[in-house]
């Protein structure tokens, strides 16, 4: 930790003291390094930090415990509490080792996690279940060179400055739950981790939520090769088994559009029947437009169609209940104007004759308490109805069954029908 000098005693970064010189003057000046350093210097002080941090991860070598360290680099930052060491220790057990030793390592992730405050934003009961799904992820990752055959991702989270933020809550419980996301903003401040710095992109001028959407959507086409590319609004909370079950339910249609791990509170229930809940699973609904874009997963090749159609080239947003066309024209002048996206996507789904597939209960929630377009907060049928229990993994609530029958078989990327 950086310091600063006075009478030959040193104080460590941003602490307030009063020099003992000070006080044989007579005057009690309160000092703080925050004011007596330069911006260079702070500068090079991170630069230090990034060396040591690439240093430490050469010495802790590759693999398992190494992947983890990289998710919670909380886990080294303390002196004595032997991280490096257990880190070192997983690296050596490889991947199988570490799934044999799975319940002693969740066990110390869980222990860690008391002491240290890492997953201070989900329930003490949910911590096992987070940990099992960090040890989970990294185990993964550590296989990835030697799989060829991994499922490849591009998760594109679209945010805007909000009262409330959310960002960092969303997308700390995507990194949990495996996803490794790319940030899409409009101009404004926000709290991004170091980390995420390098896939975050910041907007010189205001998109609008469509036109962000649609950015993100060109940016997984053109710098990536994933086949599953993830659209998400930063007030969505992942559960953490999210990746692995989704994975597991790919594709259920040929004609698929796309599968929503957010199930909004009407989605729960029959048509036409307020009163009487639809049953769980991965149910395929009918919908004119669509209510709540959380998280969609699509084809590689659907998004292609979407970019390419020619009612999302024309989308000026919904229409208004009066029929306004002079709010119309607005919106063609000033394309950051145009919303309702959701109600755009399935309109599209519909015009593309695509099916529309939701996880019920809800891997997602929809946490904000504010909209960052003024849509309102999150309570009626802007949450979930039933949302997943975070003390199960998904696999326990979310049967294979679309509308109480047995869901198809699933359908190999190459065989959706364009």
């Amino acid at each position: 930790m950086p310091k600063t000098k006075c009478c030959n005693q040193e104080y460590a970064e941003g602490a307030i003291f009063v020099c003992s010189c000070v006080k044989k003057r007579g005057t009690n000046i309160a000092l703080s390094l925050f004011q007596e350093q330069s911006k260079k210097e702070n500068q090079a002080l991170q630069k230090v930090a990034n060396k040591k941090r690439f240093y430490d991860e050469r010495k802790l070598g590759t693999g398992v415990g190494t992947e983890l360290h990289k998710m919670i680099p909380k886990f080294l930052e303390q002196k004595g509490c032997g991280c490096k060491g257990y880190i070192k220790r997983m690296n050596h057990m490889g991947p199988d080792g570490c799934e044999k030793n799975r319940d002693e390592i969740v066990s110390h992730l869980v222990d860690q996690a008391k002491k240290r405050q890492l997953f201070n934003w989900v329930s003490s009961k949910a911590t096992a279940l987070v940990s099992d799904r960090l040890l989970t992820t990294a185990i993964k990752r550590a296989r990835k060179n030697a799989d060829p055959n991994e499922l490849k991702w591009f998760c594109a989270v679209a945010t805007a400055p909000r009262k409330i933020p959310t960002l960092k809550t969303c997308v700390d419980s995507m990194q949990v739950a495996g996803f490794h996301p790319f940030i899409f903003a409009e101009p404004g401040d926000y709290d991004i981790d170091k980390n995420l710095k390098p896939s975050t992109i910041i907007h010189e001028e205001k998109l609008g939520v469509w036109h962000n959407w649609l950015f993100s959507l060109r940016y997984a086409i053109e710098n990536s090769d994933a086949d599953i590319i993830m659209t998400v609004q930063d007030d969505a909370l992942f559960h953490p088994d999210s990746k692995v079950f989704t994975e597991n339910i790919l594709w259920p249609d040929d004609k698929v559009g796309f599968v929503s791990l957010y199930t909004p509170a009407h989605y729960s229930k029959k048509p036409n029947n307020k009163h009487e809940n639809r049953p769980t699973g991965i149910n395929k609904i009918h919908t004119r437009s669509m209510w709540g874009a959380c998280a969609l997963v699509w084809p590689r090749k659907v998004v292609e169609e979407i970019l390419n159609h020619e009612f999302t080239k024309n989308w000026n947003g919904a229409r208004t209940k009066t029929n306004n066309n002079k709010i119309m024209e607005k919106r063609k002048q000033h394309p950051y104007l145009v919303q309702n996206s959701d109600t755009a996507i399935g309109t599209l789904m519909n015009k593309m004759k695509r099916s529309m597939w939701f996880i019920d209960p809800s891997p997602v929630e929809h946490f904000a308490t504010t909209s960052a377009i003024k849509h309102g907060g999150n309570s009626g049928n802007r949450n979930c109805g039933r949302c997943a229990d975070w003390d199960l993994s998904l696999e326990e609530q979310v049967p294979l069954l679309n509308n109480g029958e047995e869901l198809p078989s699933r359908v190999n990327y190459d065989d959706i029908v364009i």
